[in-house]
């Protein structure tokens, strides 16, 4: 695997992604240009003797002379690519969008228009699980073993995905009020997710059987005036509020930080942001995010995921096919599965990805 990124926004980011890899798929070799990079004038060469691509989308990757070279040779080497998008605007992260704008017109369809994987890299611990468990399903999904595959059921040991939460041994009344748009939609998402001991109710006013409030945080809250002195209220009757913030924009996401400019201030200087507010993240990771707030709500977990259903010999064999990027003093070789012998005992066991419950997760 080849990792292509600007140093100024996506250094931090490939090299947890680099670190990470080799202890989710070992036997894979990753090019980092700060571990193998020997020569500049190479990096054609780099890329060509590299089976996967990953482009890291970060701002300024598309000014990025370097970048552009390793681009433009991934795609006249018809190499496949995985494109992973940054999601933190502090982080130099973008929106498609944007980040579409930066590239230059003649490699836009290749690359925004084609069917390459694209995976949002989240950096909070249970969202970069599931975006790191994703980034490794397509790499695996590059190789001849599993090329003619849509997906792949991997499960890695402490994801929340696979888990079933209820709460059954603590029944919950979650009031939205109408008062905060967009507050009884993210309700009615969670208890689709977690019927069993959830009500939702949207009264004008708390119920005295509320056991929570939920806040919900976007670019419309605190635009209806009853919302403050509801929460006023809530604080002061000791009604547990629950808050999330929302970051998809077409729920109107928005920077944690505007809400210190909307917020009435009586509120922010009595400490309603001391607690923890869950993310809510859009696409894949909405999912993580719903089970967060559940949790955050008190659900608990009941039952386990069955896990990755291919077996382990199938596994290992589609690690193999990986490939091959760099020893660390410039000779890069493709590593063709048929030019290795079989991994030994003991690397199988130290697979991250749960192959029939038999590995177990290096990161778990």
């Amino acid at each position: 695997l080849f990792n292509s990124h600007i140093w100024s926004t996506g250094q931090d980011a490939v090299a947890a992604i680099k670190k990470e890899l080799l202890l989710l798929l070992p036997g894979i070799n990753v090019f980092l240009d700060v571990d193998n990079l020997d020569d500049i004038g190479a990096l054609e060469e780099y890329i060509r003797r590299s089976q996967t691509i990953l482009f890291f989308l970060s701002r300024g990757y598309f000014r990025s002379q370097n970048c552009l070279r390793e681009i433009r040779a991934s795609l006249a080497g018809n190499k496949p690519i995985v494109l992973v998008q940054e999601a933190d605007p502090d982080k130099g992260g973008g929106t498609l969008e944007d980040l579409r704008a930066e590239c230059p017109e003649s490699l836009q369809p290749p690359i925004f228009d084609a069917d390459w994987h694209l995976i949002v890299w989240l950096r909070i611990d249970d969202f970069r699980l599931l975006s790191l468990k994703l980034i490794a399903e397509a790499l695996l999904l590059c190789t001849p073993a599993y090329a003619r595959e849509a997906s792949l059921p991997i499960y890695l040991p402490g994801e929340l995905l696979g888990q079933t939460l209820t709460f059954a041994a603590q029944p919950v009344v979650l009031w939205a009020s109408p008062a905060n748009p967009g507050a009884k939609a993210l309700a009615d998402e969670l208890a689709d997710i977690c019927p069993s001991g959830l009500t939702v109710t949207s009264s004008a006013e708390a119920p005295e059987s509320a056991t929570h409030m939920l806040l919900y945080l976007n670019l419309d809250t605190w635009s209806d005036e009853r919302l403050a002195e509801q929460v006023k209220q809530a604080r002061e009757d000791k009604l547990k509020i629950v808050m999330a913030h929302e970051n998809d924009p077409d729920k109107g996401g928005c920077i944690f930080a505007r809400f210190f400019e909307t917020t009435p201030q009586e509120l922010i200087e009595g400490g309603l942001y001391s607690d923890l507010a869950r993310s809510c993240f859009s696409g894949v990771h909405r999912e993580v995010s719903l089970m967060l707030l559940a949790k955050e709500l008190g659900a608990t977990r009941q039952g386990a995921s069955a896990g990755w259903t291919a077996s382990p010999a199938a596994f290992l064999s589609a690690v193999k096919g990986i490939t091959c990027c760099s020893s660390g003093r410039g000779d890069f070789d493709l590593v063709a599965a048929s030019s290795r012998g079989s991994l030994s005992e003991g690397e199988a066991r130290s697979g991250a990805l749960s192959a029939g419950g038999g590995a177990t997760s290096a990161l778990g």
